[in-house]
């Protein structure tokens, strides 16, 4: 199978296809099902977040319960009145042994303000007969009972871990008032929440862990018990460790304490967001335990938990029902498209090769159908002209043979008019003894872009003086040479009829002429012209021009001067402007050159720039004190050289004298 084939390239774009789709396929998958993973995982977190929250409410909530009824009880609150009272102390004592059996832990706590005795109920020794300890300000073991009174209102606890014995209770201490409201003492009861803590804090379950704080985000309990130890021995709050420390960003701590303010005022029950916690991500859902004042952090690593693995099954099948649905469609379009091409291809190259008696077979009524048939047609009719080639050969070489004939014999006819135009061209050129006679030493460079050409040159001889013109009509070639023709016919009535002497004003009347001639025939035509008079009694040179300067070669230099914008003959030429004339004084040496645009607009060099003004007046600069017959060869070679590669653009014509002294 050629790699250029349809096939090929039929294959190449499927299994292109499939890969773009698949790819598509699998980022909108795994948009889709990481947007499903991240909701699942938030359900997921915040489930377990109420689920641990109910259990840990489920322990200490009755136990608050029970605390706070104990210190609301009447017996106990007369006994903390009258502490020495024999009968109120007994029936406080027998109440207290009651409320010992109700507490999970069976033991109980009471201390009475009026003492500062701490009385122990913990079911051991004499009933009847707690034992008791004195607390003392200045003892920091009993600093909790001196901060409970001046802090706490109501009721606190206060997580509290054993080295010794790896056990971890909470206190709960309810205020004792008087009916007054004033504090007589607290009553207190522990709970030991060790094992329940194994279960939920340092559970080995994947992807879950839990943290419990308090209202200033102090860790209570954490799978890491030296954060537990550490925080149950400090007495310093601010030198505990929190859970703003173990989160690596400063955002999510903050969104931290706005989910703690939030479940505070109870405006929510779960709050859900994503945290790092020692450079790893999860989702942390925190719930808020009203009668316990703690809030639980629940940690989701969802890559534990949930991960695109479980969905590698969908994957495969959602990929190779996409390969089927190609393959099949491949198979399809093998059949029906790929295979009649292939036997079409096939016939072609035995055409190719000469063979020209092929007929398929046409089965079909759809496109193939019709290009079989095509196909069909086309070999009959290559086989009918191979069979009557060579007389279809012979009748076409004839048939061409003759139009070639005409077209030569029309090339020659219309070559030899214009050869003859040439002539007649050239014949209102003036001869090289008039210009001899009346310019003195001269030469002319006159190459027309065609064989005829819409530049020439004029010169008249009268008595005492000479009129010399540079002409460039507009057009060139054929268009450009009947343009001279008429031109000159003009400037010879204007000089023989109108003026001979004043070349301002022979411009004016070759301009109203012109127009008269040209505009009445709806043709817009005229020329740029430069003409000097050479007045030999006067002894000066005079000057106009209409679109072409007069240049002057002295021993200081090449001066311009520039004739009017104004051309003549144009339907945009004002008939009363008034041409300028400018007279010369020249010196014996001094040369005179008349130069129509297309020398200066000559293209040449890598940028076909044109020759330009300037290049041209350093050029007669560089050579205007050799003999002018030089001048004309220097001048030919040195625009042949910028021209290079370049066509001719223009008809070019250059006339310079070299006037003989007056």
């Amino acid at each position: 199978m050629e790699f250029g084939s349809i096939r090929s390239k039929f294959i190449v774009v499927i299994v292109l296809v499939y890969l773009v789709i698949g790819s598509v396929t699998m980022f909108a998958f795994y948009t889709g099902s990481n947007r499903i993973i991240d909701v699942f995982a938030q359900r997921f977190a915040t489930k377990e977040a109420l689920l641990e929250k109910n259990k840990i409410l489920s322990i200490i909530d009755r136990e608050v319960v029970l605390a706070r009824k104990m210190a609301d009880d009447p017996v106990l609150k007369r006994w903390a009145v009258a502490e020495n009272n024999p009968q109120a102390k007994r029936e406080a004592l027998e109440q207290l042994e009651s409320y010992r059996r109700s507490f999970r832990d069976h033991s109980c706590n009471i201390t009475l303000n009026s003492s500062r005795t701490y009385y122990m109920f913990t079911g051991e020794g004499v009933p009847g007969r707690p034992a008791t300890t004195v607390l003392h300000a200045d003892n920091p073991a009993d600093k909790w009972y001196f901060a409970t009174m001046r802090n706490v209102d109501d009721f606190a606890l206060n997580l509290d871990y054993d080295r010794l014995i790896k056990k971890s209770k909470v206190w709960i201490n309810a205020i004792v008032r008087g009916a007054g409201g004033e504090k007589l003492g607290i009553a207190s009861s522990g709970i030991d929440i060790t094992d329940f803590l194994n279960k939920i804090v340092y559970s080995k379950e994947q992807g879950l862990s839990t943290i419990l704080i308090d209202g200033s985000g102090i860790v209570q309990a954490h799978e890491d018990r030296k954060i537990v130890e550490h925080n149950a021995n400090e007495r310093d709050e601010g030198k505990k460790v929190t859970i703003y420390r173990l989160m690596d960003d400063p955002r999510k701590q903050e969104q931290m304490r706005t989910a703690i303010a939030t479940l505070s005022s109870q405006k929510s029950e779960v709050v859900a967001f994503p945290a790092r916690f020692g450079g790893k991500k999860y989702l942390a859902a925190v719930s808020f335990m009203p009668g316990v004042g703690w809030f639980n952090v629940v940690l989701v690593d969802v890559s534990r938990v949930i991960s695109m693995r479980e969905f590698l099954p969908i994957v495969v099948v959602m990929f190779v029902s996409l390969l089927l649905v190609i393959v099949t469609i491949a198979l399809l379009m093998n059949r029906m498209v790929l295979a009649p091409l292939t036997s079409l291809s096939a016939a072609t190259r035995q055409v190719a090769g000469g063979r020209y008696d092929i007929t398929l077979p046409v089965t079909r009524n759809d496109e193939i159908g019709e290009l079989t048939a095509t196909f069909n047609t086309m070999t009959e009719t290559v086989s009918d002209y191979t069979n009557n080639l060579e007389t279809k050969v012979r009748e076409r070489t004839d048939e061409l043979s003759a139009a070639n004939r005409m077209v030569e014999e029309s090339r020659n006819r219309i070559m030899e008019s214009i050869s003859y135009a040439r002539i007649i061209q050239a014949s209102i050129l003036p001869e090289p003894d008039l210009m001899s006679r009346c310019l003195g030493e001269h030469a002319v460079l006159y190459r027309p872009k065609e064989i005829v050409g819409g530049d020439f040159y004029y010169l008249r001889e009268l008595p005492g003086r000479s009129l010399l013109a540079c002409i460039d009509c507009t057009g060139h070639g054929v268009p450009g040479a009947f343009m001279t023709m008429t031109v000159n016919s003009v400037m010879n009535h204007v000089v023989d009829v109108v003026c001979s002497d004043d070349p301002a004003r022979i411009l004016g009347e070759l301009n109203r002429v012109m127009q008269q001639t040209l505009h009445l025939r709806d043709v817009d035509a005229g020329f740029d012209i430069a003409l000097c008079m050479l007045d030999r009694y006067a002894g000066r040179l005079l000057f106009a021009g209409a679109g072409l300067s007069l240049y002057i070669a002295t021993a200081e230099g090449v001066h311009e001067i520039k004739g009017d914008h104004q051309r003549v003959g144009y339907k945009g030429s004002r008939l009363d402007f008034v041409y300028t004339n400018h007279e010369v004084a020249l010196t014996s040496g001094d040369t005179c050159y008349l130069t129509t645009d297309g020398l200066l607009d000559e293209p040449g060099g890598d940028l076909r720039y044109g020759f330009g003004s300037e290049r041209f007046k350093a050029m007669l600069a560089g050579y205007g004190r050799l003999a002018l017959p030089a001048q004309a060869d220097a001048f030919e070679r040195i625009l042949s050289d910028y021209r290079g590669t370049n066509p001719q653009r223009d008809d070019v014509t250059l006339v310079g004298f070299r006037p003989k002294p007056w």
